[in-house]
């Protein structure tokens, strides 16, 4: 049975959120709070991300900015380049990067400011404010906890490469 990526991803947070229960347990004291409330919230950032950017690039594709063969295209231009010509093309590439880059982030300011990444950002806020006032933030497992989102994102990419599915 194939699996979808966003199936693959949450299982790999949960797994990795499992490995930090058991470190929390260990360790005592606030860890188990602090690292539970920061794994939601950097849960929620990554969802809200994710949430924004796919309608972003929804509403530039049904407005015809992105066209379909775009990606094709490009596959097959690198079919054919052989390695002498990929060398001589590299820094007007980067020019046309650099321009692309911007361009991009001019248009995608509103993905970027989206109510849900605010919102998202606003519960990370409070959680902080939260925990000093209750005199429990630990900011090194804050932190454990905090990073279990882009570590089993980085880890999930690693394995599919290697064909762990």
């Amino acid at each position: 049975m194939k699996m979808t990526t966003t199936s693959r991803l949450v299982r790999f947070y949960l797994f990795g959120d499992v490995l930090v229960v058991l470190l929390s347990l260990f360790q005592g004291g606030d860890w188990l709070l602090n690292t539970q409330m920061a794994f939601v919230c950097s849960l929620l950032i990554t969802l809200a991300s994710f949430r924004s950017y796919h309608t972003f690039v929804e509403r530039r594709v049904d407005a015809g900015l992105i066209p379909d063969d775009k990606f094709d295209r490009y596959y097959e231009d690198d079919k054919e380049d052989d390695d002498d010509e990929q060398e001589s093309v590299a820094p007007s590439v980067a020019k046309v990067g650099f321009k692309q880059s911007f361009q991009n982030l001019a248009l995608s300011y509103k993905s970027a400011l989206s109510l849900y990444r605010i919102l998202s950002y606003g519960v990370l806020f409070l959680a902080v404010l939260f925990l000093i006032r209750h005199d429990t933030l630990d900011a090194v497992a804050f932190f454990v906890g905090l990073s279990v989102v882009p570590l089993s994102s980085f880890l999930s990419v690693l394995f599919v490469k290697k064909g762990f599915e």
